[in-house]
């Protein structure tokens, strides 16, 4: 519900389209919740799983991205 579109920079893919993704991934410990899930469409997804790619979300629920250049993208939590 938090996430209406994919959360990775630029895109507005609906989140009907998007996959469930655990920020901190859940075999290295990374819980499913709301604070450890970000909705990222399939293409940005796998994305996400390739090397040099660093997601982060904050307590707040702020997404933060870097990119293998060293690039962040920063935005807050979409309003409820």
């Amino acid at each position: 519900m938090r996430d209406r579109e994919c959360r990775f920079p630029t895109c507005h893919r609906p989140a009907h389209y998007s996959d469930l993704d655990h920020v901190v991934p859940y075999q290295r410990g990374g819980e499913t919740s709301t604070a450890n899930l970000i909705g990222l469409c399939r293409r940005h997804h796998r994305t996400k799983h390739t090397p040099g790619w660093h997601f982060h979300l904050t307590d707040t629920g702020s997404r933060h991205i870097t990119t293998p250049t060293g690039h962040t993208y920063r935005s807050p939590q979409p309003p409820p």
